[in-house]
């Protein structure tokens, strides 16, 4: 049986294509997004996908509902909003559906294969869980506990800084560091991943002094738009909040046909849904985490999507 991992390339992407692929040690690795889902699941010839930590575009779910129906299995773990009516149809459509928005998708996926895991593997729900800061659900809390936090951290940020420099961008490294992680090697243990990971804090500090002095302001709002830094997007939002006071912080990119936004918030507020209504009042798609968002807007939309935004901010 040809087996396909479709799954994110951040780190709990990464993480729980890693627990997959120990369950499934032949599987072939593929990383994909939301906006490209639906042609990679029409090109995939595999007799069983596991799709894991890819949201569901919300323009697209009628399509990738269509795919995913085509195929012969069908496993899906995710924690990302659903399209409204959505979850019922997806459910009854795939083999396997585990969805929670609370958990990170690294979690997910490792609680429902657990029993044919390594117990260590149980590390990689650990470091997808802090990289995308859902590291305060009860499994997480009770199972820290057997281990040692301190060690448990160093390897998630030496993975979460560790992707962001050029050497460990691409997919294919993102793919070697699944098939070491699968293997049963530590973040740290990854050739130059420690050395990377340092070169991103210090990038990261530099970024820092650089937004405080060019973060532009819109009412409620704070934004830096088309830096260098472009594997530090999520910094550079949160950094855009953090200098300014303001309760949402944006890095704007131009791309050639659209504007790509990344959202962040140092409050409790769920930017996820923000991200999507914004967007979605002016021709574009978002979503994401509660306080790790994005959006993707036609490239005339900026000024129009900043103020539907801001609207929402309470």
């Amino acid at each position: 049986m040809k087996i396909v991992i479709l799954t994110h390339s951040d780190c709990d992407g990464i993480c729980a294509g890693a627990i997959a692929l120990t369950r499934f040690p032949k599987a072939d690795v593929f990383f994909t997004k939301p906006v490209s889902l639906a042609d990679d699941l029409k090109d995939c010839p595999h007799d069983k996908i596991i799709i894991t930590d890819i949201a569901i575009d919300f323009k697209e779910k009628d399509r990738i509902l269509d795919l995913i129906k085509s195929k012969k299995s069908v496993y899906f773990f995710d924690h990302h909003i659903l399209p409204e009516g959505f979850e019922e149809k997806i459910r009854n459509a795939v083999d396997v559906f585990v969805h929670d928005l609370n958990a990170s998708a690294s979690e997910l996926i490792y609680k429902y294969f657990s029993k044919h895991l390594p117990e260590e593997r149980i590390w990689l729900a650990f470091y997808g869980a802090i990289a995308d800061y859902v590291d305060n659900t009860k499994f997480f809390k009770e199972k820290i506990n057997c281990w040692d936090r301190r060690t448990v951290y160093f390897e998630a940020s030496t993975l979460v800084l560790g992707i962001k420099n050029p050497e460990f961008e691409c997919y294919d490294a993102k793919r070697e560091i699944v098939s070491a992680l699968a293997s049963g090697q530590n973040p740290s243990e990854i050739k130059g991943l420690v050395e990377s990971a340092k070169m991103a804090v210090k990038r990261e500090l530099e970024l820092y002094d650089f937004i405080k002095k060019n973060v532009e302001v819109y009412d409620k709002i704070a934004y830096i738009k088309d830096i260098e830094y472009f594997g530090f997007r999520g910094p550079s939002a949160l950094f855009a909040a953090t200098t300014s006071g303001k309760k949402i912080g944006l890095c704007v990119y131009t791309r050639k046909n659209y504007i790509d936004i990344t959202i962040r918030t140092p409050f409790d507020i769920n930017i996820n849904v923000l991200a999507q209504k914004a967007s979605e009042a002016v021709g574009g798609s978002g979503g994401g985490h509660p306080r790790a968002a994005g959006a993707k807007i036609p490239i005339d939309k900026l000024d129009d999507f900043l103020r539907e935004l801001n609207k929402l901010v309470k």
